[in-house]
């Protein structure tokens, strides 16, 4: 079992909880969004399989380390490219929707841009420390954060307000087949796996089959939570009528005998530090695929324009997007995220068995 492979996953699976997938999946919870979760584990198994099995061949090896002897200049610098831009583009969305979290429940005097930079800062610390030092820093994260959120999660599953005939009541919609939407939104549970492409680089030896045992339970038990818990509390119908499902069920919850009472402010706080480290790891594996495109070592000059160009795309997508329009944005994305990764799964395990061969 390799837990390094497994904290990038399982990273992936708990982001999934706060921000747009519960209200992608609840608006479609009459339309076949049961079905899309039902079926989105074995597709995200198998994608997760296919390729975390395929890259691992290449041991301690990044994607452009992988691809530097390829004689195809033109398409190696292609293939890096377009992986960047989905990779940026997931840690952008992460953060604009944290960040409109943050301003609604927190601090809503505080300017978005203002917190932008403060998260900013934060995580251009963060990418440019050497892949595995981000690692580390990754697991004393999870190992921090991971107990409390699992007992917020507890909690809601033992509260006696949970109402578990409106989640049966969803749950009667299980044959309806569902829209491309709910599907994509649902499989991106699993699509940690895909950060191997830089963090291989730190990953020894081959992953044995435990590894996707353990990713296929926590992704029933993660989808299922996302999916019905605030439906529980909420109500079939009322659930819908929440920007951010899981922030108002965590509202719902009380911890009598904590010494803080409401639940809202420790999910928060959690998720800052889990939130932090998703962007950190998405947007690390999206500077070093860049680095990966020039030949020789990246100057700082050059590290610090990257850097400058991420700052002017957060600051104006932050100005011009608002929420709907973000929520909008993330749907689209989901879709095209999901082609784009089964194209490049497929296109990769080709190569490298021709390349193994």
């Amino acid at each position: 079992m390799n837990r390094y492979f497994l904290y990038l996953v399982f990273l992936n699976m708990i982001i999934n909880v706060i921000i747009f997938i519960p209200k992608i999946l609840i608006r479609y919870r009459y339309e076949g969004a049961v079905m899309g979760v039902i079926l989105a584990i074995p597709v995200g198994v198998a994608l997760s399989y296919i390729y975390s099995t395929t890259i691992t061949k290449f041991s301690e090896k990044g994607l452009p380390e992988i691809l530097s002897t390829s004689k195809r200049y033109w398409l190696k610098t292609f293939h890096l490219v377009s992986i960047q831009l989905f990779w940026f583009t997931a840690g952008l969305l992460t953060l604009l929707g944290f960040i409109d979290i943050l301003s609604r429940f927190v601090n809503p005097e505080m300017p978005k841009l203002l917190l932008l930079m403060i998260y900013l800062a934060a995580i251009f610390l963060i990418i440019q420390l050497p892949t595995e030092r981000v690692m580390y820093l990754l697991e004393i994260v999870l190992f921090l954060n991971t107990p409390l959120i699992l007992f917020i999660i507890f909690k809601a599953y033992t509260n006696e307000f949970l109402n578990w005939d409106s989640i049966l009541e969803v749950g009667t919609h299980i044959f309806k087949w569902p829209s491309l939407k709910a599907f994509a939104a649902a499989t991106y549970c699993f699509s940690g796996y895909g950060n191997l492409i830089i963090f291989n680089r730190v990953i020894k030896g081959k992953l044995k089959i435990w590894n996707f045992i353990i990713i296929f339970v926590l992704g029933i038990i993660n989808s299922f939570t996302t999916f019905f818990i605030p439906i529980g509390f909420h109500g079939s119908d009322g659930t819908q009528e929440y920007l951010y499902p899981w922030i108002s069920t965590a509202d719902s919850l009380r911890l009598v005998y904590s010494p803080i009472e409401r639940v809202i402010f420790l999910f928060l706080m959690f998720y800052m530090n889990i939130t932090l480290m998703s962007i950190s790891i998405h947007w690390h594996v999206a500077l070093e695929l860049i680095k990966g495109t020039f030949k020789g070592e990246m100057s700082k000059k050059k590290s610090w324009m990257i850097l400058l160009v991420f700052t002017g795309i957060a600051m104006a997508s932050i100005i011009f997007l608002n929420t709907i329009l973000l929520m909008k944005a993330a749907v689209n994305w989901l879709i095209i995220r999901l082609l784009f990764e089964i194209l490049v799964v497929v296109i990769f395990f080709i190569w490298a068995r021709r390349r193994l061969a």
